[in-house]
């Protein structure tokens, strides 16, 4: 704790992003395997996000810090919560049933050009060189894995384009999340339990137009497995990677922080060669070679 403290609050910002990229880096394989089973989408989006925001209640009693007020942060809230959260949550696991888990990211990695125009367009802010080199590096690398992985060859299949429209709507209302949440964080950086406190509170609201398709799930988890990587998908990809992201943001730019994002496409890779006897081959190392590069300049100020 005391070595995370001493470091820069820019360094700080980059170790956070790069915890929360290893985290949702379990994303796509984990719920690739869930739809697999046969297991209700609209069940594990929703209790994810009950899980999540029920994890971010825990972290602040234990630091005793929970502020329960949206006051003049209302509009902010509900965009991020209904276009941000639950749109994103909702697009993200239906892509799950029709395509691989690494292509729903890959199409989610859209994010970060939206994310820029967002700046652009709004703040009038221009991506500096880092930002624009290292989206090309990111880019280029992420290509170079899929084409490693074959997994681009399921778009033949004419079942595959809904999975590919509602992996992109999941990198358009991800930017959402990046950009407006970034912009709640800029407001109550230097209040760090009253930033959890308003992320637990846009999770809540996120998860209130899922209940219906929660209560209403018929293929529910009926095996160990599956029940372990429901909790743990609702556990540490919603709870404990976006409070690390959203702390991360209190260092960095939303811009920044969706480039890093890009970074998951690596620890998919690398999850995949551990746990599921993914074969390295010269593909997979020069992609993660430009996605390293490409993080490396996206966390150079």
């Amino acid at each position: 704790m005391n070595s995370f403290l001493a470091l820069s609050d820019h360094k700080k910002g980059i170790l956070l992003l790069f915890i929360n990229a290893f985290l949702w880096g379990i994303h796509g394989p984990a719920g690739r395997f869930l739809a697999l089973r046969g297991v209700d989408m609209y069940f594990v989006a929703g209790t994810r996000l009950f899980i999540g925001a029920f994890v971010m209640f825990l972290f602040l009693v234990a630091k005793k810090g929970i502020q329960i007020s949206i006051k003049g942060h209302f509009k902010d809230i509900l965009l991020v919560s209904i276009v941000g959260l639950f749109f994103n949550t909702m697009f993200y696991h239906l892509a799950l049933k029709y395509v691989p888990g690494t292509l729903v990211m890959v199409l989610e990695n859209l994010a970060p050009v939206f994310v820029l125009f967002f700046a652009w367009s709004i703040l009038k802010t221009r991506p500096n060189f880092n930002q624009i080199t290292a989206l090309v590096l990111s880019f280029a690398g992420m290509a170079v894995i899929i084409i490693g992985k074959d997994h681009l060859s399921s778009i033949e299949n004419i079942d595959s384009l809904p999975g590919i429209i509602f992996g992109i709507g999941a990198g358009v209302t991800l930017a959402f999340y990046y950009f407006f949440s970034g912009e709640i964080v800029s407001k109550v950086k230097n209040d760090p339990d009253k930033m959890l406190s308003l992320l637990m509170v846009v999770f809540l609201i996120a998860g209130i137009p899922m209940l219906p398709f929660v209560l209403a799930a018929e293929n529910l988890p009926s095996r160990f497995d599956e029940w372990f990587w429901l909790l743990e998908m609702g556990i540490f990809q919603s709870g404990i990677a976006y409070i690390a992201l959203n702390y991360a943001m209190r260092y960095v730019t939303s811009s920044t922080a969706s480039i890093f994002f890009i970074f998951t496409i690596f620890f998919t890779t690398l999850n995949e060669i551990i746990f599921l006897d993914l074969q390295l081959n010269p593909y997979l190392i020069t992609g993660s070679t430009l996605i390293i590069i490409a993080a490396k300049k996206a966390s150079a100020k």
